[in-house]
């Protein structure tokens, strides 16, 4: 027995009946200097915390996450200062704003020195909250 899809159409009345639902922040607490997680976190704290993933975590280098996912900064290790600052400025907007919490990135500085950039930056989110972030320092 053959399913008939025609059977199953919907007409523009339920197809109107969907409605998009926002999931929420709450996730797991992490504590990257402790390197342990514990309880949960929800809110600004949790879109903080998904930032600092999001700028530890190398793109397209890890199955469990979409391709997306992640900054790709491994290609500019060892670059002339300019450049990396540039680059790295690029790459982490572009990270950061994949994830659709977020809708702009502002850097307030940036500074690189010795393999590692040190920076402030400010991230809007989608929801008008504005979430600031000092002294996060990644390598390149």
């Amino acid at each position: 027995m053959i399913p008939n899809s025609e059977a199953y159409e919907l007409d523009e009345d339920t197809l109107n009946d969907f409605e998009e639902e926002s999931v929420p922040d709450k996730t797991y607490r992490i504590d990257l200097q402790a390197g342990v997680i514990s309880g949960m976190v929800d809110g600004a704290e949790a879109k903080k915390q998904a930032i600092m993933k999001i700028l530890l975590t190398e793109a397209e280098e890890y199955l469990i996450y979409d391709s997306d996912y992640g900054c790709r900064l491994w290609d500019i290790y060892g670059s002339m200062p300019p450049y990396v600052i540039s680059e790295a400025k690029d790459r982490i907007t572009e990270g950061i704003l994949n994830d659709d919490r977020f809708e702009s990135v502002e850097f307030t500085d940036i500074s690189y020195d010795k393999g590692k950039l040190t920076m402030s930056l400010t991230v809007a989110c989608v929801t008008g909250e504005e979430i600031d972030m000092e002294g996060v320092e990644v390598n390149v």
